[in-house]
């Protein structure tokens, strides 16, 4: 049995029902008014704060192909996914849980200091952007038993500077660590994930051998 989209919407439901958002694709209506909004956004921004949002302002037109963005919204948080994004079930599945650990971060800190973390400190913003990618490599092992030997780098897209890019590099070595022992990582949305993978019937057999189980203390 493969993964399936019906897969994807139902590990999206058991996401929000954990830490609310709302996902937007490309040819939705509401695709164009986040990515909308978010120039707004953008444009508010301090001058030395913009420099660094430009590169995913730019990912929204140039690179809207390719690029996801989790964005702040005086409501709940919206995930604007890319056209990769949605390229199959599998990519989707990934790239939402990346986005929804960024939701998860703006539950934990709030929308106002969300920012102010993640544009001011490029510590922050390389700690944040690790965990995420962290979980969008784990639910990919889980899916279809990929991981990669090494850690992928993310300095180009995120503005980090050498320091950062060590620390994202740390952070992604240990997270590939607990995975290859065959644990989630301490990721909070990839332990709601994998609650649901271990309870859902409909999950396929070899997708749910290889998500170990989770304590309630997690």
């Amino acid at each position: 049995m493969t993964w399936l989209p019906s897969h994807t919407d139902a590990l999206a439901a058991a996401l929000a029902r954990a830490y609310p958002a709302r996902v937007v694709v490309p040819g939705d209506v509401s695709h164009d008014l986040a990515t909308g909004l978010y120039r707004l956004l953008v444009g508010a921004l301090p001058a030395t704060w913009r420099a660094v949002a430009a590169p995913v302002l730019d990912g929204l037109d140039s690179l809207a192909a390719r690029v996801s963005v989790t964005i702040p919204t005086p409501d709940v948080p919206v995930i604007v996914l890319s056209h990769a994004a949605v390229a199959d079930a599998t990519t989707r599945a990934c790239t939402m849980l990346h986005e929804w650990c960024h939701v998860r971060q703006i539950a934990h800190v709030g929308r106002w200091q969300t920012g102010v973390d993640y544009l001011g400190s490029g510590e922050l913003r390389a700690q944040r952007e690790a965990d995420a990618t962290a979980a969008a490599l784990w639910l990919r092992y889980v899916i279809d038993g990929a991981l990669p030997e090494t850690a992928p780098a993310l300095a180009d897209l995120y503005h980090l500077d050498a320091g950062d890019s060590h620390l994202v590099a740390d952070i992604l070595a240990a997270h590939l660590a607990t995975i290859r022992a065959g644990c989630v990582p301490p990721i909070d949305v990839c332990v709601v994930a994998a609650r649901w993978l271990l309870a859902s019937p409909t999950v396929p057999d070899d997708v749910r051998a290889r998500v170990a189980q989770v304590t309630d203390g997690r």
